[in-house]
C-alpha cells in the first residue's frame, strides 16, 4: 500500500504530451499564436515527436497495390490523416488551417482535456497506410496544405487528388 503505480508507457507519453500543451502550447494559442503557420514555435513538430510512441503501437492497416508488390522493407508508411492534423485536434480543432477546411469543427472528438482523451483522439484518427515512394512523393505534391492536412477531417481526399489507391490489408503483409 502507499506505492505509486508505474504509469504504461502510452500513458507516459500521453501525460508528457498533454503537459506540454497545458504548459506551453495552449498558452502560444491564446496569445495570438498558430499551428498551421510557420510562425508555430515547432510545437506541431515537438508534439509530432513526442507521440512517435504512440504510433509505433499502431499496424498498418491499408495498402496500395504498388506497395504490396514491393519489399516491406521499400514501402513507406504513410498516415492518412497526416500526424500534424492530428496533432491539431488533440490541441486545439479550431487551427486546422483555412485553406484546406471548410470547417473548424473537431474531426476526432478535440479538444483533448486529459491525457487519457489524448490516446483516445489519437487512436480515433491514427490510420497508416503502405504506399511506394512515387506514390508518397505524389500524396505530398496532391495540394496546398494537403501534405499536413486532412480537409475537414477526410484523409482520403489526398489519395483521390493524388490517383492513390488503398485497400485494407488486416491479416496480410
Amino acid at each position: 500500500m502507499g506505492e505509486t503505480l508505474e504509469l504504461q508507457p502510452r500513458q507516459q507519453i500521453a501525460a508528457a504530451a498533454y503537459q506540454l500543451i497545458v504548459d506551453e502550447v495552449r498558452p502560444f494559442l491564446a496569445a495570438g499564436g498558430r499551428l498551421w503557420s510557420k510562425g508555430s514555435q515547432g510545437y506541431p513538430r515537438r508534439l509530432r515527436q513526442m507521440l512517435q510512441g504512440l504510433d509505433r503501437a499502431h499496424a498498418v492497416t491499408f495498402a496500395t497495390h504498388d506497395a504490396m508488390l514491393i519489399d516491406q522493407s521499400q514501402r513507406v508508411v504513410e498516415h492518412v490523416i497526416p500526424m500534424k492534423r492530428i496533432v491539431i485536434e488533440i490541441v486545439d480543432p479550431g487551427q486546422a488551417d483555412p485553406r484546406s477546411n471548410s470547417t473548424l469543427a473537431p474531426i476526432g472528438g478535440g479538444p483533448a482535456t486529459s491525457p487519457e482523451e489524448l490516446i483516445t483522439i489519437f487512436d480515433r484518427l491514427l490510420v497508416k497506410c503502405w504506399v511506394t515512394s512515387e506514390e508518397h512523393d505524389r500524396l505530398n505534391r496532391a495540394g496546398r496544405s494537403f501534405q499536413w492536412d486532412a480537409p475537414d477531417g477526410d484523409g482520403w481526399a489526398r489519395y483521390r487528388r493524388a490517383g492513390v489507391t488503398a485497400i485494407p490489408i488486416i491479416g496480410r503483409g
